[in-house]
């Protein structure tokens, strides 16, 4: 259902979730307090607001902080799930390369908020945004959820299904979703009402019909006893078959959420292993660029280092015969400078 302006419960939960935490639980009350005294219920439902979680908190304030960083991160997420549909995988490495680096950014983005408002956030809360801004992506609805602004726990997407939203936003929505429980309840209880009310009224005809059976014979009137048995029997059959089937359908629900559970954990290992396996082989990539450098560089350096050694012996050689050359020119000079012999 759109949000209209005009809702109190959502006009409401826009004040609160632009709170700290710590001032949200006295302020919720506050209001609901102030608005039983002119309308009980809207009070009541104020005060089932729930304070968002710490990942929430971070969440609605980088909405509320960077209205067009979460429209790039929507707009790139409908072009994913365009991909998805048309089954274009480079489009899905490219785009789902670009979310990386978009959630990644806002993630920083994030965690400066976080820090200005001395909440800085611990890696399980960060975990738990990033896989917001994801889900986001992932499901249009869970996109819409995200731009209120009023989310009150994180949101999970588990590959390209819709992302549960049940609970997951304070407001109008949430508010709307109580109406039709209440309405689904109200029917139920209808149904039931009228189912019993035609089992009575069964069970009187039966009674009649047993009553008229004995004034027409004692005959009749067992007949109509034992009919009457049989059919408390099928009702008590049917009545354990459907707890039966209740108590199956819970136990099957719970093994669902079970596996819910788990595979949403699997999901988290496989995304922060896709992750590290990125940075890994971007860093593969960097070091393999560098060692084929250093090759280039090693056999340079070799180069120059025989090109010195030739340099070197040429002048070494020059030296010995420079020394040479001295001996024998200072041999010359000494023998010029003897003094003659005697005359």
């Amino acid at each position: 259902m759109e949000r209209m302006a005009t809702d109190p419960i959502t006009a409401v939960a826009d004040e609160l979730y632009a709170l700290v935490p710590e001032e949200f639980t006295a302020a919720r009350n506050a209001r609901a307090k102030e608005a039983k005294s002119d309308d009980r219920e809207l009070g009541v439902r104020l005060g089932e607001l729930k304070k968002p979680s710490p990942s929430a908190w971070i969440v609605n304030q980088l909405v509320r902080a960077h209205p067009d960083t979460i429209d790039e991160l929507l707009e790139l997420g409908a072009e994913l799930r365009e991909a998805q549909a048309d089954g274009d995988g480079k489009a899905l490495t490219r785009i789902g390369s670009e979310r990386r680096k978009f959630v990644s950014a806002a993630l920083a983005t994030a965690t400066e908020i976080a820090d200005a408002a001395d909440r800085s956030p611990s890696r399980a809360v960060l975990d738990d945004v990033e896989q917001t801004l994801i889900a986001a992506t992932v499901d249009e609805a869970a996109g819409g959820a995200l731009r209120t602004g009023r989310l009150v726990r994180s949101l999970q997407a588990v590959g390209f299904e819709d992302v549960d939203l049940d609970g997951a936003v304070a407001g109008e929505a949430s508010g709307a979703r109580r109406k039709s429980e209440g309405v689904e309840r109200s029917s139920g209880a209808s149904r039931k009402t009228r189912s019993t009310g035609s089992a009575r009224s069964a069970k009187g005809e039966q009674r009649g019909g047993a009553e008229k059976g004995a004034a027409a014979g004692r005959a009749e009137q067992a007949r109509e006893e034992r009919a009457e048995r049989e059919q408390a029997e099928r009702a008590e059959r049917r009545r354990a078959e459907r707890e039966q089937a209740e108590a199956d359908v819970r136990e099957a629900t719970d093994r669902v959420e079970a596996a819910q559970r788990a595979l949403a954990e699997a999901q988290d290992l496989l995304h922060a292993a896709e992750w590290n396996a990125d940075e890994l082989r971007d860093e593969r990539h960097d070091l393999e660029t560098r060692l084929k450098e250093l090759r280039t560089e090693i056999a340079d350096a070799e180069r120059d280092e025989r090109e010195a050694e030739r340099v070197r012996a040429k002048a070494a050689t020059a030296a010995d015969r420079a020394r040479d050359d001295v001996e024998a020119a200072q041999a010359a000079l000494d023998a010029l400078e003897k003094p003659d012999g005697p005359s």
